[in-house]
């Protein structure tokens, strides 16, 4: 057995197939549509993002990531087609995925090697329904909960994807109702197991110090300073150091995180946190002196020019006794 494990995160802007969904604004993301989504604009997008997984954290402990949390996903098929990259090919990756009301059809999925995590349990969670502001209903993507075993050790597992600040009238409620009710499946959590290992990951379009992380999970920074109901956040730690993952007009943000439940950093447990990271190699960087080292996204607006993701993926060492 090895001794270290890693976890990943990724947004993978907009990984769509290219076949339209009559139920979900797609149409932008079809040969016909405005990005002028061609099958070999997509397998050059699906060969990029399978390299690129294959490597997160490879450097540090010799192995691919035993977990990868998605976000920007449509849909089964493109999980299926990403694993079938010859990259992600010798690694028995398997995929959770529920579809949600999301408009756009993108939701957020969980990779796994099947190997080394051992799914006992997933689900979505699917947010409450809301009004917008012209009275019309309003939909967001789920959260996915997976719990499982990395070895021997049990794994609860929240991947997020929580909506955008942009409509604060609309949005903040949306981000409220659902943080909260992370919240109450960890509340049960933690009176159902003693030392629950629980780690929550994805984009939370907000940096580490955005107050719903502070209401919602207690995240702290040091987790020395850190007790049972809280989360360490070691995201503090990075975006205090000047790293961020993505930007925002012009402006470098952290909004991909990772928040861990204080088991994974008492030394008397089996499963321990080492380190966490961003993953951004040169490959993963634009080269063009305008917008040297930003992550090589697939489209600027509506230009395609051939890159991963608009953001660069992030992972965590975990050590096994």
């Amino acid at each position: 057995m090895q001794p270290f494990y890693s976890i990943a995160f990724y947004n993978v802007e907009n990984l769509f197939d290219t076949y339209d969904d009559p139920n979900t604004y797609d149409d932008d993301f079809t040969p016909e549509g405005s990005k002028q989504w061609t099958r070999k604009r997509y397998r050059n997008k699906l060969g990029k993002l399978g390299k690129a997984i294959s490597e997160i954290g490879k450097r540090k402990i010799g192995f691919p990531p035993s977990i990868v949390a998605l976000a920007e996903v449509e849909n089964k098929t493109v999980l299926r087609d990403l694993l079938n990259i010859s990259h992600l090919k010798k690694t028995p990756y398997r995929y959770i995925h529920f579809d949600s009301l999301d408009e756009r059809g993108v939701d957020v999925a969980l990779l796994y090697n099947s190997d080394e995590f051992r799914v006992n349990h997933a689900e979505p969670i699917r947010p409450p329904h809301f009004i917008d502001d012209k009275g019309i209903e309003d939909f967001t993507r789920d959260v996915l909960y997976v719990n499982g075993k990395l070895q021997d050790s049990l794994i609860h597992i929240f991947v997020v994807h929580l909506p955008s600040q942009r409509n604060q009238n609309i949005n903040q409620a949306k981000r409220d109702a659902i943080a909260q009710q992370i919240k109450s499946k960890i509340d049960y959590i933690l009176s159902d197991e003693e030392n629950p290992l629980i780690v929550i990951l994805g984009d939370f379009n907000a940096n580490p110090d955005d107050n719903t992380l502070y209401k919602y999970f207690k995240s702290v920074g040091n987790h020395l300073k850190q007790n049972s109901t809280q989360f360490f956040n070691p995201m503090e730690l990075l975006m205090s150091e000047n790293k961020f993952t993505t930007l925002h007009r012009r402006k470098w943000i952290l909004y991909d995180q990772m928040l861990f439940s204080k088991s994974f950093t008492d030394s008397d447990t089996a499963l321990n946190l080492i380190d966490t990271e961003i993953f951004n190699p040169y490959f993963l960087q634009e080269w063009n002196r305008k917008y040297k080292g930003q992550p090589f996204r697939t489209y600027i607006g509506r230009k395609y020019i051939g890159g991963y993701s608009d953001h660069f993926p992030i992972y965590s060492i975990l050590k096994i006794k």
